[in-house]
C-alpha cells in the first residue's frame, strides 16, 4: 500500500516535535534528546579570531575551484557571505596570511568590500617578516623556476594599507608539512593507499617508490610545499584520485600548520562548499576550531534575522551585533547539538514578545536578540542543577 507524502511528513514532524519535549519524572527529568546523552562538551571560544582559509587558492582548488582562476561576482558574494559569518563568530580579529596579498587574484576587490572592517583594525594579516620587501625576497625563493610565480610583482603596498601586522612565531608552514609527510606514508598513514597507487606504476628507472616519496620535502629544496611543486618530484603522472588526496592532506596541513600557531578557528561547512579540508575528522585537536556555517545561518534563520545580517546590515551593524553577550550566548548555542535544540526552544517561547518576523534593522536585530538570549538562559537554568545553584 502507498502512504501518502502528507501522511509521511505528518508523522515525521510528529516525531519531531515529540523529541524535542522534556517528560517530567518524579525527582528527576528525563531528556528526550537522542544526542544529550553522548555530545562532547562545547569549546567553542570566542576569543579566538577567525582564520579566512575560504579565500586560499589552494584550499579552494579542493573543491572544484581553479586556482589561477580570479574571483567571479558570485565567488565574491560567497566570500562576503562568509565574512558575514565570520565576523559574529569571533570577538576578536580576522586573519589572513601575507601570501594572500600576491596569491589571491581577486584580494584587491575583496578587501575594498570589506573596507569598513580593515579601517577598524578589524583585519590582520599575519606574516614571519614584518617588512613587505623581505617577505617578496623570501617568498620568491619558495617559487623559483614556476611559470605563475606571483612575487616577481611589485609588493603590494596598497593592499596592506589599514591592515594590521600580526606576526607568526612558529617555523614556517613547509617545515610543519614536511614534518607530517612521513608519517602519512607510512603503513597506517593517510597517504599510504596513494602510496600504493603509485607504486603500481613506478618506473624502475627511479628508484625505490617508499623511499622516494619519503624524500619529497628534501626534493623540493626549499620550494613551497604546495601541489604542483610535489607533483613535479615524482616521475609519474598522478591519477585524479592521488592527486586530490596529495592535495587535500597537504591543504590540511597548511590549514593546521596556521590555526595551531595563531590559535584561530575557521568558519567552514558552508552552502556553496566545506573549506575545511577534514580537520574535524581527521584531528582531534584541531576539531573544535572548525565552527559550522550551515549552523550559524540556521540560527540567523531562527531568529529572524537571517537576511538582514547577509544583505541589508553594515559592516558597523555587524560590529555592533556581535558586541553584545546576548549575541555571544546565541552563537555559541548554535554550534552544539543540545544547545541548538534548546535554543530552538528559546526562540519559540520568545516570539509571543517580537512584534515583527524578520528584522529590518539593527535595533530590531539587537531586541530579538536579547529576547531570545533571556529564555535561552532561562530553559539551560531549568536543566541544569548547578547553574541554579550559582
Amino acid at each position: 500500500m502507498t502512504v501518502p507524502q502528507q501522511d509521511v511528513s505528518a508523522r515525521r514532524d510528529g516525531y519531531v516535535a515529540g523529541r524535542d519535549l522534556h517528560l517530567h519524572v518524579t525527582g528527576q527529568q528525563l531528556s528526550l534528546y537522542p544526542e544529550e546523552r553522548f555530545a562532547a562538551p562545547l569549546t567553542y571560544d570566542r576569543e579566538r579570531p577567525i582564520f579566512l582559509q575560504y579565500l586560499n587558492p589552494e584550499i579552494r582548488s579542493c573543491y572544484g575551484r581553479p586556482p589561477t582562476a580570479r574571483f567571479t561576482e558570485a565567488d565574491l558574494s560567497q566570500a562576503l557571505h562568509a565574512t558575514r559569518l565570520a565576523v559574529l563568530a569571533t570577538d576578536e580579529e580576522l586573519i589572513l596570511p601575507a601570501s594572500y596579498l600576491f596569491e589571491v587574484p581577486s584580494l584587491s576587490i575583496f578587501l575594498t568590500r570589506i573596507r569598513p572592517l580593515v579601517v577598524r583594525g578589524v583585519v590582520h594579516y599575519s606574516s614571519h617578516i614584518a617588512d613587505l620587501d623581505s617577505y617578496v625576497e623570501h617568498k620568491a625563493v619558495e617559487y623559483r623556476r614556476d611559470t605563475r610565480n606571483p612575487y616577481e610583482l611589485t609588493p603590494h603596498r596598497s593592499l596592506t594599507d589599514g591592515l594590521v601586522w600580526r606576526p607568526r612565531y612558529a617555523q614556517n608552514t613547509a617545515t610543519d608539512i614536511g614534518q607530517s609527510w612521513g608519517t602519512a606514508l607510512q603503513p597506517d598513514g593517510e597517504l599510504a593507499t596513494t602510496l600504493a597507487s603509485i607504486a603500481g606504476r613506478w618506473p624502475a628507472t627511479a628508484g625505490d617508490v617508499e623511499t622516494h616519496l619519503h624524500e619529497v620535502p628534501d626534493r623540493l629544496d626549499g620550494q613551497a610545499f604546495i601541489s604542483r611543486f610535489v607533483r613535479a618530484t615524482v616521475p609519474v603522472t598522478l591519477g585524479a584520485e592521488e592527486r586530490a588526496r596529495i592535495d587535500m592532506f597537504l591543504s590540511r596541513e597548511y590549514l593546521a600548520s596556521y590555526l595551531r600557531d595563531l590559535d584561530a578557528a575557521i568558519v567552514a561547512d558552508f552552502d556553496f562548499g566545506d573549506f575545511s579540508c577534514g580537520i574535524r575528522q581527521m584531528r582531534t585537536s584541531l576539531a573544535d576550531r572548525v565552527l559550522s556555517a550551515r549552523s550559524f545561518d540556521l540560527g540567523l534563520r531562527w531568529l529572524g534575522i537571517h537576511d538582514f545580517v547577509h544583505r541589508s546590515a553594515r559592516w558597523p551593524d555587524l560590529l555592533s551585533l556581535r558586541s553584545t553577550p546576548e549575541f555571544g550566548t546565541i552563537a555559541a548555542a548554535t554550534q552544539h547539538p543540545v544547545l541548538r535544540a534548546r535554543l530552538r526552544e528559546a526562540v519559540i517561547r520568545g516570539r509571543k514578545r517580537i512584534r515583527f518576523q524578520n528584522a529590518a534593522t539593527i535595533q530590531q536585530a539587537l531586541t530579538v536578540v536579547a529576547v531570545v538570549a533571556n529564555r535561552l538562559d532561562g530553559t539551560l537554568n531549568q536543566t541544569d542543577p548547578d547553574r541554579r545553584a550559582r
